[in-house]
């Protein structure tokens, strides 16, 4: 793909990891609604462990960015909703496994909430599939 990183940097903070301040990048945008812990059908996979949640949610992610014809290597950007500052460090453990040498950018908030009290972390994805 066509995709320039922008001050590739690692992080300090929890998990260890080399992330981009910017990426610019050519082709087919992929968005995706905000992922959680939950199968197809509503199962909450890991409650009260935000490092499963995550990573649910990041099967997740593989599963459609798969469905779009591209892979997590597309992925451009995360935005990783937590609901405690404690779960920083088990929610990006997983994403980094599951993200290793994407080097996407990445932005973390914590909220006071997400949609069910049960969820303990959402991730936004957005990517660019190379067409040519």
């Amino acid at each position: 793909m066509s995709r320039t990183h922008i001050h590739k940097y690692q992080t300090r903070y929890h998990a260890q990891a080399t992330y981009s301040k910017a990426i610019r990048a050519k082709g087919d945008f992929v968005f995706m609604q905000g992922q959680v812990g939950t199968l197809l059908d509503g199962t909450l996979i890991g409650e009260g462990d935000p490092g499963a949640q995550a990573d649910q949610a990041c099967k997740n992610i593989k599963r459609w960015m798969e469905e779009a014809g591209g892979s997590l290597q597309d992925v451009c950007k995360l935005t990783v909703y937590v609901t405690d500052m404690s779960y920083r460090g088990p929610v990006y453990e997983a994403i980094n496994q599951w993200f290793e040498g994407v080097n996407h950018c990445s932005t973390g908030v914590v909220v006071q909430g997400l949609a069910d009290p049960s969820l303990l972390v959402e991730i936004d994805a957005m990517a660019i599939i190379d067409t040519e």
